[in-house]
């Protein structure tokens, strides 16, 4: 059965940090504490997400960047996951 669906990744680290460094420099100190408060919950998200091991969540896991993967090891990683998944 072949996967048609569209399917992306964030580098959401990245991205938060570009939010933070981009925005205005009138704002940049308001943004700077709910975007760290935001990684923060990532960080504990993805810690809970690795205990539980679940395939489907590991695969959006990776495509938010949130495991600590190389970027050349991410595509078989992804690949490793929807193996693993029973449907």
């Amino acid at each position: 059965m072949k996967d048609d669906t569209f399917h992306f990744r964030v580098d959401t680290p990245a991205f938060l940090n570009e939010m933070a460094s981009c925005a205005l420099p009138k704002t940049a100190g308001v943004l700077k504490v709910p975007l760290n408060v935001f990684r923060n919950h990532l960080g504990l998200v993805a810690q809970r997400a690795i205990e539980l091991d679940d395939p489907e969540l590991n695969v959006l896991m990776l495509e938010l960047n949130l495991y600590e993967v190389g970027p050349y090891e991410i595509v078989a990683a992804i690949e490793r996951q929807k193996k693993r998944i029973v449907k």
